[in-house]
């Protein structure tokens, strides 16, 4: 039985076999202490952190959203310059929100790691495996590892949608390895 080559599914890829690469430089995430005002000193919050690394990201801070030039990418046309702004820090997950402007497209692409994008805003188009699917907010689409895909936004309206990369190695599975312990008597 012969190898499939996985290249020729994504055109414009250099190769399958790719040179190692240093760990692009990622946007590090700050807590909004304005989400514990009402109810913590800023002293209790930062001991509760000390303890777990835990961290209310507002992406709506007036900062940047960026784009495929932080990849070391560069994009010939304007309307697959997508912006975007990471929600956690990479050593926590990969996730965040993209912003899709009317007109706007994602190419598409595979890659490894399986993802899920939740619908926030709008109704793009996002192909799975080359079948468009009109999606509308609040929608969930899985993505599984390989599956080529893209979004695009044929609407006037932007669309704004959140991403998780999910582990190849962390197979999810509420039966295992969570071991919850609940801190409040609720059963």
């Amino acid at each position: 039985m012969g190898t499939i080559n996985k290249t020729s599914m994504a055109p414009n890829t250099k190769s399958s076999v790719e040179e190692k690469k240093e760990d692009l430089p990622q946007e590090v995430t700050v807590h909004n202490v304005d989400c514990n005002k009402e109810f913590h000193t800023r002293g209790e919050v930062t001991q509760s952190q000390a303890k777990f690394d835990w961290k209310v990201v507002e992406p709506y801070d007036g900062k940047k959203w960026v784009s495929w030039d932080v990849l070391g990418m560069q994009v010939k046309d304007d309307k697959h310059k997508l912006e975007w702004r990471n929600c956690a820090d990479v050593t926590h997950a990969w996730t965040g929100l993209v912003s899709l402007k009317p007109g706007q497209h994602e190419p598409l692409h595979t890659h490894t790691t399986p993802m899920i994008y939740y619908i926030l805003q709008g109704k793009p188009i996002v192909s799975l495996n080359y079948i468009m699917n009109r999606t509308s907010k609040w929608q969930c689409v899985s993505i599984p590892s390989e599956c080529p895909h893209s979004i695009t936004n044929d609407t006037s309206e932007e669309v704004v949608i959140a991403w998780c990369y999910v582990s190849l190695k962390d197979k999810v599975n509420p039966s295992e390895n969570y071991n919850w312990k609940w801190l409040e008597n609720i059963f």
